[in-house]
């Protein structure tokens, strides 16, 4: 029979604006600041002599600027022995070209809450790294960002944006110090679109003016920031950016709209996949772990006999289970003892913060369902939301089984990594009451009989 149901298609623009609230947990700003600095950079964008291409790649580098910010997530916490996710934050605010606002910025952020002889220590450690360690951070960063930009394929100057986005117009900026006309033009209106969302957000309209009008010439292109000042001006551009809340808001300022058609997912899953590499670059005990999750996932759902769409369907859940971790301390994800209380209320987040990440996009609103039930069980014991039995998605009961397999394989900051017995000895008595059961016996007969299938991917 022929299926008339009409294809759904994802816009492309909106997708990658929905993914980018990811990024921006990561980076410890609230869902929506890409979105936002995506809104103000197109609008500086539409006053300047581009060419259509140079606006579409204009587009999805605003949106894809933090693309590297898990890059260096454990190192910002372990350098200061805090948040990740707050020391970000802080950091986006300071003038940390200028000596002493970095000075004060590392006493604010190294070790808070600590006795002072441990802090004073912590802040000795981070003083020796010197301009050096603030370079390799931000290279990591950038360096990753424009490489996961790259990946997606359909861009050609977005990358080289995203690499130079930290580089200032003195040529006080990191990681290579360009300075003028050096750094590409697209990465000057990066730079000044996510500065002005920044102090609009946490201040107000004349906080982000003056900032600009500060640094006018030191961090700023000043054909720029005077190009800025006469559009800032208008009540009505404030108003404007606060609307901005969802990615429809922002979709339709692609210059060259494109769509993902949902008849086939490999345009799709190509991209969850990328994204999944974020997510497992924040923290090496997980590195490839939601690529694997996915890949086993997959492998049992084919056992179990479903469809080919069930089986891509998991494959793209495992890819994206683990979106919501993006917004989860490295303190917590690379803890070396047992979590307490509230950190293990922080880290059971995770689930809901991927579920609301996908949400709206209405095609995909089922794979959210789906990947955010992942730490669920059968017998209602799990998290989120407390699911029971058939109410779980049997997608999510699939990638369930898969996300606690490999966990239980691979080496974390609290255990050795198991082997196989070990890991099924763990696992069994959970089968049917727990884990799904027939999810459970493909596991079973699959390292059985298929054991090259579940052999970790290494990079």
């Amino acid at each position: 029979m022929i299926n008339h149901e009409p294809v759904l298609h994802i816009p492309t623009a909106e997708l990658v604006a929905a993914l980018s609230r990811a990024l921006d947990l990561t980076e410890g700003e609230p869902m929506g600041h890409a979105m936002r600095t995506c809104w103000i950079g197109m609008e500086i964008g539409r006053y300047l002599t581009l060419s259509e291409k140079e606006r579409a790649e204009l587009y999805y580098a605003l949106l894809l600027k933090d693309a590297g910010c898990s890059a260096n997530a454990r190192q910002v916490a372990e350098w200061f022995d805090t948040d990740d996710r707050s020391a970000k934050y802080a950091f986006k605010s300071v003038n940390w070209s200028n000596f002493w606002h970095a000075t004060r910025y590392a006493i604010s952020q190294v070790k808070p809450g600590a006795p002072w002889t441990q802090r004073l220590n912590q802040l000795i450690s981070v003083g020796r790294r010197g301009p050096q360690g603030a370079r390799e951070l931000v290279e990591m960063r950038c360096t990753r960002g424009a490489d996961v930009v790259r990946q997606l394929g359909w861009v050609t100057i977005a990358p080289d944006a995203v690499l130079n986005l930290d580089e200032h117009w003195d040529g006080s900026g990191q990681p290579r110090g360009l300075k003028g006309q050096e750094i590409p033009l697209l990465a000057r209106i990066l730079l000044l679109a996510q500065t002005i969302e920044i102090f609009w957000n946490r201040s107000s309209a004349p906080a982000a003016l003056k900032v600009v009008q500060d640094r006018r010439g030191t961090w700023f292109d000043p054909a720029l920031v005077d190009l800025f000042l006469t559009i800032g001006q208008a009540e009505t551009f404030w108003a404007q950016l606060s609307q901005i809340t969802e990615p429809l808001s922002i979709a339709h300022l692609d210059p060259d709209p494109s769509a993902i058609s949902m008849s086939s997912l490999d345009e799709l899953l190509h991209i969850a996949r990328v994204f999944g590499e974020i997510v497992d670059t924040k923290s090496s005990w997980t590195a490839m772990h939601s690529i694997r999750t996915a890949q086993v996932a997959a492998s049992l759902a084919e056992i179990m006999g479903e469809s080919e769409r069930v089986q891509q369907e998991t494959l793209l859940a495992g890819f994206l289970h683990d979106l919501g971790k993006l917004g989860v301390s490295n303190l917590i994800l690379d803890k070396p003892g047992a979590l307490d209380a509230q950190e293990r209320q922080e880290i059971q987040k995770h689930p809901e913060l991927t579920y609301h990440i996908l949400e709206p996009i209405r095609a995909l609103q089922p794979i959210a369902a789906a990947a955010a039930s992942h730490h669920e069980r059968l017998d209602g014991t799990g998290y989120y939301q407390a699911l029971r039995g058939d109410t779980i998605p049997l997608v999510g009961q699939i990638v369930a089984v898969a996300d606690v397999y490999d966990a239980l394989a691979h080496a974390r900051p609290y255990r050795r990594q198991l082997d196989t017995g070990e890991v099924l000895g763990i696992m069994r008595p959970d089968a049917g009451k727990k884990l799904s059961g027939p999810a459970m016996e493909a596991l079973e007969w699959g390292l059985r009989q298929q054991p090259e299938r579940f052999v970790a991917e290494s990079g």
